[in-house]
């Protein structure tokens, strides 16, 4: 998976590339950095080209349902999602589903918007 950072790198790509939002990352409370994926074109097979709107709304779908902490609609997602995108981006359904099961026995803090907090 290739990773963009920053919105504007994303939409001037957008036009001739197939680009996902992945999250929000923050880092010692700095300032929220986006981060996209960029779906080469060779990853995405003619066959799968009338699907791929789909793909990619159910992706933004599956991305505001995990904001909002609706785990088994995300999940449910996954299940979906998984292999599409010529498998760019199942390292990071990996990740989410880890975070998720985390989160059941963890949850993260009532104001909490999706956006992934670290510390460098």
């Amino acid at each position: 998976m290739e990773i963009i950072f920053g919105r504007e790198n994303a939409e001037l790509l957008r036009e001739k590339y197939t680009v996902l939002d992945l999250e929000k990352v923050k880092v010692d409370n700095e300032n929220e950095i986006e981060v996209f994926c960029l779906i080469p074109a060779d990853k995405i097979g003619l066959p799968d080209l009338p699907q791929l709107e789909g793909w990619v709304k159910l992706h933004h779908d599956f991305l505001n349902g995990y904001a909002k902490e609706e785990y088994e609609y995300c999940l449910q997602c996954i299940e979906h999602l998984r292999g599409k995108f010529g498998g760019e981006v199942d390292t990071f359904y990996d990740e989410i589903e880890l975070r998720i099961d985390d989160f059941n026995s963890n949850p993260p803090p009532e104001d909490w918007d999706g956006t992934l907090v670290r510390s460098a």
